[in-house]
């Protein structure tokens, strides 16, 4: 059971973790005109995980299981909408600050829900013998989550991270892979599924809106916009690759 959650830590915890140190460097040694497109590129690779959670939240769910329906609905609303009305009644806080801070928090959870389902993945291929497509799934999963970590840092532009938030959100966004590879060998309900994937894309939609509103401003509508075809590129670019690689879509 052990060399299945250490297979999870090293396809998604590390790579996280790596990501967020390196957006963090960029962060410091980049100059402030660079903000916009960092956000921009963070922006980006919400995009496109935001579609592929819906993709593979539909894909679960079947023309004659109104019940699937209902699951994926009712966790789509309650994740965007109530998220939008936590921001408006102030329970993420009045500063300014915090709420800006609040954004990394509410994408490191979404990453997280989204990297559970990459762990059932990792840990099914692993239970059922196929350990090369394993490493495959590992190799090519570690990749994709290591570009994570700017999506997660540049949320906050130029508001310092603590080291304690820093440890908290490679945690909340890394650790569920290891426990998606260790739940893959107990059974998941089709529904569990459809339910972690539709809030993942709720609270990603959310986020994604929060950061277009925050930094879509005349003056820097081209650089957020080049960084927002950036960040899509990169996450579309590695999935590729994995596809080509493993012949599994991420």
């Amino acid at each position: 059971m052990l060399d299945v959650i250490g297979l999870g830590a090293v396809a998604g915890l590390i790579p996280v973790y790596l990501g967020i140190f390196a957006a963090l460097y960029l962060g410091k040694v980049l100059p402030r005109t660079w903000e916009g497109g960092l956000i921009g590129v963070a922006n980006g690779v919400l995009v496109y995980l935001f579609f592929d959670l819906m993709h593979e939240a539909t894909e679960q769910t079947g023309a004659r299981d109104p019940i699937s329906w209902l699951v994926f609905l009712g966790s789509l609303g309650v994740s965007f909408v109530g998220l939008v009305a936590l921001e408006s009644s102030q329970v993420f806080g009045a500063r300014a600050g915090n709420r800006i801070l609040s954004l990394p928090f509410m994408i490191a959870v979404g990453m997280g829900l989204h990297n559970l389902g990459e762990g059932l993945a990792i840990g099914a291929s692993y239970a059922g013998g196929e350990y090369t497509l394993s490493a495959l799934l590992v190799a090519g999963f570690g990749l994709h989550n290591g570009t994570e970590g700017f999506g997660i840092v540049g949320a906050a532009g130029k508001t310092p991270i603590s080291w304690r938030d820093v440890a908290l959100l490679g945690l909340i966004a890394g650790l569920p892979t290891c426990v998606g590879t260790f739940l893959s060998g107990q059974g998941v309900s089709s529904y569990f599924s459809i339910c972690f994937y539709a809030l993942a894309a709720g609270s990603l939609l959310y986020v994604v809106l929060s950061l277009t509103v925050m930094s879509y401003t005349a003056t820097r509508r081209v650089q957020v916009s080049a960084g927002i075809f950036t960040g899509i590129a990169i996450m579309y670019l590695t999935a590729m690759i994995l596809t080509l690689v493993s012949g599994v879509r991420s």
